[in-house]
């Protein structure tokens, strides 16, 4: 089984695991009591990018309530706490999806690495988002409704959009976290290759896939992820 391979198998196993932990449907004064507890003090916004996450059908609010319940119990300072939590709200205020990014931090947390860490490997994967997501549109290719999709400039609705934007991100980050270099773009573009066809017609779909490999190469993704190692 090769490194995606394995990698993908342990996504679906984390994803199960936050599954079968998760809370039901948490609302903003939930959300609120919690950051208070902390506490953190950059609280309205992080409310502010948190309420506008909501009204995004996959926004990770079960995911995040879990995340803050978990940053509350750790023995850290409340400024090591907040820092976690701004990144994921400048996702959120920026209009990215962020559940990568929610995972990624619970995952942390479970391994028991240090929330520095965590703020920087969070930090970094937003870069990644951001790159990826502004790629993605210099390509031509755009988030929205199905409706306004041409064969010049094909939109992807949203939610199928965010996939491609998490799995290809996530997928460069894993490569330069493993100690791969942003200058091997052929073996990058493989790995982002073999990530996005092992997940067609499970979380992908395979006009998505093939659109994104055909208009995408080796050079692009050395240009992403050098912004997130510079």
């Amino acid at each position: 089984m090769n490194r995606i391979a394995v990698r993908t198998v342990g996504i679906v196993m984390m994803l199960a695991f936050l599954v079968s932990g998760a809370t039901a449907g948490a609302s903003l004064s939930e959300f609120e009591q919690a950051l208070r507890a902390i506490p953190v003090s950059n609280l309205d916004y992080i409310l502010a990018s948190i309420q506008l996450g909501m009204t995004q059908s996959d926004f990770p609010d079960d995911g995040l309530m879990r995340l803050i319940d978990r940053l509350t119990r750790r023995t850290a300072s409340a400024f090591e706490k907040e820092a976690v939590l701004l990144v994921i709200a400048r996702g959120s205020s920026d209009g990215l999806p962020v559940e990568g990014l929610v995972n990624q931090a619970l995952e942390g947390l479970a391994r028991g690495v240090s929330l520095q860490w965590i703020e920087q490997n969070l930090s970094e994967r937003l870069v990644l988002l951001s790159e990826t997501r502004d790629l993605l549109y210099s390509k031509g290719i755009f988030s929205g409704s199905q409706g306004s999709s041409t064969a010049a400039t094909p939109t992807i609705p949203t939610l199928r959009f965010n996939q491609l934007l998490i799995n290809i991100s996530e997928t460069i980050g894993d490569f330069l976290e493993g100690g791969g270099s942003p200058f091997d773009g052929y073996v990058l573009y493989e790995e982002v290759r073999n990530r996005l066809t092992m997940l067609e017609g499970v979380t992908l779909s395979a006009d998505d896939v093939a659109l994104v490999l055909d208009r995408i190469d080796a050079s692009d993704l050395t240009q992403v992820a050098l912004a997130a190692v510079s």
